[in-house]
């Protein structure tokens, strides 16, 4: 199988893991305090992957790096780094370096893949606040947009990381992760998302006046921030093991020759085993450190935003145990997936999520107060991804 055949598989099973959260979140803990829903889950997202962590290391890690390297994985300035752009008169001339920040320098701190590691994994705690605001089905309408902002921010991305290696273009995609044709049909899979999550709140907007309220409109600015934190949270897991690797493993700046790509200027998924499990592991190291920040921080938006009927009981608890599970098994295919393939058009899978999870919750007796909008959608979202993955990948 290709690398980005096992990438589809992978990203496809993290999909239906994805998908079977919110049918769980019915049946167990429909009425449960979203906030402290969220930190049980939270705790498990830590639990999994640090256990993974911790028991491979020394296949991941420790037989792929020297004692020196070692080291330098526990100083906290390699952590720090970032790629940078360097400024052309065209596209052919940019350059892209791994940088350290100044201390002065605020914008490059910025830049730092760790620190929207660590913002960005706050995404669930204001989708739970928006929630609160907003009615539950419009608030996770707009969330669940985030594959979408993950295909077109991963694509930047990967533009940068080829800059980086001086790899050679890609036939018919212009130096970039993604064609033209697949930015177009993740826009029309992202509008038919959309459209068939749309069927759900249906019956809860009556006219233009429910949505120009300003409670509404700070309602749905919050769902906007965490959709593009849920996008940049897998982003920034995967920008921080690359720079993490590049900076422990330099690429030592060969060309390619006599037709053949050196090492150098491979994708890492492609330069054999070692280098992809090291990858693997440099990644949900910091997946891992995201979830820990964001265990405190959950609690204290619950503590400040207003707060909602529901306790935390044993069956929420039980729920909550299954659906941190599931998202973290998830996750950690979601990223594994996207090392295994340039092609960042791979994500728009996700985009079926919903409709699965739809279809498990009409299955529970749930009914869509507009069930044509959902049919449109879910065929939209189908017919579109058919093309992305079937299309000729170079």
């Amino acid at each position: 199988m290709s690398h980005r055949g096992r990438a589809v598989r992978l990203v496809l099973t993290a999909t239906f893991l994805y998908a079977s959260v919110p049918p769980i979140l019915h049946v167990t803990a429909s009425d449960t305090n979203p906030f402290y829903f969220n930190f049980v889950i939270t705790i498990v997202q830590v639990s999994i992957p640090g256990l993974f962590l911790l028991y491979s290391k020394d296949a991941y890690v420790n037989r792929r790096l020297s004692a020196s390297q070692r080291r330098d994985l526990k100083r906290l300035r390699v952590h720090c780094i970032h790629l940078r752009r360097t400024s052309g008169a065209t596209e052919d001339e940019q350059a892209v370096v791994l940088k350290e920040p100044g201390r002065s320098d605020v914008l490059g701190w910025a830049r730092m893949p760790i620190v929207w590691a660590l913002i960005s994994s706050l995404h669930y705690g204001f989708l739970a606040w928006s929630a609160t605001i907003l009615e539950t089905a419009i608030a996770t309408t707009i969330f669940e947009l985030w594959p979408v902002f993950l295909v077109y921010t991963l694509a930047r991305h990967e533009h940068s990381d080829r800059l980086f290696r001086g790899a050679p273009a890609s036939t018919g995609h212009a130096r970039r992760a993604i064609s033209k044709e697949g930015m177009v049909l993740t826009a029309l899979a992202g509008s038919s998302l959309a459209l068939m999550l749309g069927s759900q709140a249906g019956g809860q907007i009556r006219s233009v006046a429910d949505l120009v309220s300003y409670k509404v409109a700070a309602g749905m600015v919050i769902a906007v921030v965490a959709s593009l934190l849920a996008a940049l949270s897998v982003l920034s897991n995967l920008a921080y093991g690359k720079n993490l690797y590049y900076t422990l493993v330099p690429t030592g700046g060969t060309q390619p020759s006599d037709g053949y790509e050196s090492l150098e200027t491979r994708p890492i998924e492609q330069r054999g085993e070692p280098d992809r499990r090291l990858l693997v592991w440099l990644t949900l190291l910091g997946y891992v450190l995201s979830r820990c920040f964001a265990l405190p921080v959950n609690v204290l938006i619950g503590l400040l935003a207003p707060q909602v009927q529901g306790s935390l009981t044993l069956e929420a608890v039980l729920g909550a145990l299954v659906i941190g599970a599931a998202a973290s098994v998830a996750g950690m295919m979601l990223r594994v997936g996207n090392i295994r393939s340039e092609d960042t058009a791979v994500n728009s899978l996700l985009c079926l999520g919903p409709a699965v999870s739809l279809l498990a919750l009409m299955a529970l007796g749930i009914t869509l107060p507009r069930f044509d909008l959902f049919v449109v959608g879910a065929v939209l979202i189908l017919a579109v991804n058919v093309r992305i993955q079937l299309r000729p990948s170079g």
